[in-house]
C-alpha cells in the first residue's frame, strides 16, 4: 500500500471510530467491503450514509472501485447512495465511472428485454425500481462525461452510443414507471443535457436534443404541471371551482418548463421548435411560460392536437393551448373566426372527450373549449354544428343536454349582433323548435313512471330547454326569430307546456299519496318535481305575457 493509501486509511478508521485490526489493509478492499456490508446486512454496525461523510471526511473516495461498487449499490433503497454516487462521480476516474454506468445501464435494458428485472423488483421491496436506479445513472453520466478526455476529443464519438442505450432503457423502463419517475427522469435527463451542452459540437447537440425530446414523447402525461387549470383559471376566474384530486391540477415544479435552459444551451428556440411540428416541440412549446401560439401555429400542430385528443395523452398541455389561444381570439374585436379545416375536427373529438373522461376538470375545461371553437365558428357552421350535437341519438345524453347551453349561447349572440344572424332569423324556430321545444321523444311524458322519468336525462334536458325558451321570449323583443308569434306560442304550449305541466300535476299527485316509499326518497323526487315546475311556471308566465300583448 503506497503512503498516502495508509494515511487514508489511518483517516477512514478515525473517522468511523473503528480498530485497524477491522480493515484489509488494501483502502479500495476496505471500502468495498465496508459498502458491501451496509448494504446487504440486516443489520450493519455502520450505515451506508455513515461511511460516505467518513470518505468525505477522510478523503479517501478516490480509492474507490467504480467498476465494482457502481454495481454493487445503484439498486440499493438504503439512504446515502446517492451521495455515495455522486462523490464517486466527483472523485473516482471519470472513465471508470462511465464505464461501470455504461455496464449497469446495458445490463437493465437486457433484464427489461426478457422481463427479469421487473419481476426481481417485484419480488424484492428493497431493491430500487430501474427508473429509480436510471436517474442516478443519469445523474452520474452529467458528473463524469465533461471529465472524459474523449468527450473534449470528439464529443460524438463519446456519447452516441451512451444516448442511444439510455433512449432504449428509458422506452422499456416507462411501462413500471410512475408519472413520479418520469418526472424525475426528464429533471434528470435536462441536468445531463445541460451539463454537456457547453462542450457539445453541432452534431452532438442534435443528438441531446433527441434524446431529450425523446424522452418526453416516452412520458406525454408525467409532467403534471397544472397548464390547462392555470389556463381555464386566467380566461375564466368566475368559473373556477376549488378542489383537489384533479390530475389537471399541478401540485409540483414544471419539469419540462425547467428544461429550457438546457435546450437553450444546445441551440433551440421557440422558432426552431415551431420548425418541428411534434408531440415532443408541441409538449416543450407548451411549457414555455412566455411563449403564446398563433392561429398558423397552431394549425402545423393541429394533427399531433388531435391525435394526443384521440390517444389520451398530452391532455394537459393539449387543453391549456386551445383555451388560452381560442379564449384569446374570442376577446379580439373585431372577433375572427376559425377555418373549418379545425373547427369541423375539433366538434367531433371534443365532445366525447367533454362527456367520456374520468377527470371532472377536463370534462369541464373540454366543454368549455367546445364553447369557444363554436363561438370562433362561422354562423352557418356553428348553425349545423349545433344541430348535430341536438339531434344525434348517439351523442352522450349529458352533451346533449349542455347543448342547448351552447344554442342558447349562440341565440343571444346572435340577437346582439348589428348583422344579420341566422340565430336571430326564422331559420331558427324551423330547425331547432322539433329538438328543443318538445319532450324528447315526443312521448317522453306519456304514461311515464316519476321514477323512470326522474332517473333518465330527461328532467335536466328539459331544465334547459325551458331555460332557452324564457330567454327567447324575453330577449327578441324584435320577433327576428318568430317566437312571439301567435302560431309558434300555440305550438310551444301544446308540444310542451301543456303535456309538461299535466304530468307534473299527475306525479306529484301520485307521489303525495304513495304509501311505503321512503319518506328522504319521496322528498327528493318532490323536489325534483318542484324545480321543474318552478321553470315551468316562470316560462309561462312569459308566455302568457307575449300573448296578452
Amino acid at each position: 500500500m503506497s503512503t498516502g493509501g495508509a494515511l487514508d486509511l489511518r483517516a477512514l478508521q478515525a473517522c468511523l471510530g473503528i480498530d485497524a485490526d477491522e480493515l484489509d489493509e488494501d483502502l479500495s478492499v476496505a471500502l468495498t467491503s465496508l459498502i458491501a456490508t451496509a448494504v446487504h446486512d440486516a443489520e450493519p454496525r455502520r450505515s451506508l450514509s455513515s461511511i460516505v461523510e467518513a470518505m468525505k471526511d477522510s478523503e479517501s473516495a478516490s480509492h474507490l472501485e467504480p467498476l465494482t461498487v457502481i454495481p454493487l449499490v445503484v439498486g440499493s433503497v438504503d439512504n446515502g447512495v446517492d451521495d455515495l454516487l455522486a462523490l464517486m462521480a466527483e472523485k473516482c476516474s471519470a472513465k471508470e465511472v462511465v464505464m461501470a454506468v455504461e455496464e449497469v445501464i446495458e445490463t437493465l435494458d437486457r433484464q427489461l428485454q426478457s422481463d427479469d428485472g421487473e419481476e426481481e423488483a417485484a419480488e424484492d421491496p428493497k431493491r430500487a425500481s430501474t427508473p429509480v436506479q436510471l436517474v442516478r445513472l443519469i445523474r452520474a453520466y452529467s458528473s463524469t462525461i465533461p471529465r472524459l478526455p474523449r468527450w473534449k476529443k470528439a464529443p460524438k464519438d463519446a456519447v452516441e452510443s451512451k444516448i442511444a442505450e439510455l433512449q432504449s432503457v428509458i422506452s422499456r423502463a416507462s411501462h413500471e414507471a410512475s408519472p413520479e419517475d418520469g418526472r424525475s427522469i426528464i429533471s434528470a435527463i435536462s441536468g445531463l443535457v445541460l451539463a454537456l451542452a457547453a462542450g457539445a459540437d453541432k452534431e452532438t447537440r442534435e443528438l441531446l436534443r433527441g434524446l431529450l425530446e425523446s424522452v418526453l414523447v416516452v412520458f406525454p402525461n408525467a409532467a403534471h404541471a397544472g397548464l390547462s387549470r392555470q389556463a381555464f383559471a386566467t380566461h375564466f376566474r368566475r368559473l373556477i371551482v376549488p378542489h383537489s384530486g384533479s390530475s389537471s391540477s399541478g401540485s409540483q415544479g414544471d419539469v419540462v418548463a425547467a428544461s429550457w435552459p438546457a435546450l437553450r444551451g444546445i441551440g433551440v428556440t421557440t422558432s426552431s421548435a415551431e420548425g418541428r411540428p411534434t408531440l415532443a416541440s408541441f409538449i416543450l412549446l407548451a411549457h414555455e411560460p412566455s411563449y403564446a401560439f398563433s392561429v398558423s401555429t397552431l394549425a402545423a400542430f393541429f394533427p399531433v392536437i388531435l391525435s394526443s385528443i384521440q390517444l389520451n395523452i398530452a391532455l394537459d398541455e393539449v387543453l391549456s393551448v386551445l383555451i388560452n389561444t381560442f379564449a384569446t381570439l374570442r376577446a379580439n374585436t373585431p372577433q375572427p373566426e376559425l377555418d373549418t379545416d379545425l373547427i369541423v375536427p375539433l366538434v367531433h373529438l371534443l365532445p366525447h372527450l367533454a362527456s367520456n373522461h374520468t377527470d371532472p376538470d377536463i370534462r369541464h375545461y373540454t366543454f368549455r373549449i367546445l364553447s369557444l371553437v363554436l363561438g370562433l365558428s362561422p354562423p352557418p357552421v356553428r348553425f349545423q354544428v349545433l344541430k348535430d350535437l341536438l339531434s344525434d341519438e348517439d351523442m352522450p345524453p349529458q352533451i346533449r343536454i349542455a347543448a342547448v347551453g351552447l344554442l342558447k349561447e349562440a341565440v343571444l349572440e346572435g340577437l346582439s349582433a348589428d348583422d344579420p344572424n341566422v340565430f336571430a332569423s326564422g331559420h331558427l324556430l324551423p330547425t331547432f323548435g322539433p329538438i328543443v321545444l318538445q319532450p324528447d321523444p315526443p312521448d317522453a311524458l306519456d304514461a311515464v313512471n316519476v321514477d323512470d322519468f326522474l332517473d333518465g336525462p330527461e328532467p335536466l334536458r328539459l331544465v334547459e330547454c325551458l331555460g332557452l325558451y324564457y330567454v327567447l321570449l324575453q330577449r327578441d323583443r324584435q320577433n327576428k326569430t318568430g317566437i312571439r308569434n301567435v302560431d309558434s306560442l300555440r305550438n310551444v304550449q301544446r308540444s310542451l307546456l301543456s303535456p309538461l305541466g299535466a304530468s307534473l300535476t299527475r306525479w306529484k299527485t301520485d307521489s303525495l299519496s304513495s304509501v311505503g316509499i321512503e319518506h328522504d326518497h319521496n322528498h327528493d323526487r318532490l323536489l325534483q318535481l318542484d324545480i321543474l315546475g318552478m321553470w315551468l311556471e316562470r316560462v309561462q308566465n312569459a308566455a302568457d305575457n307575449v300573448n296578452g300583448d
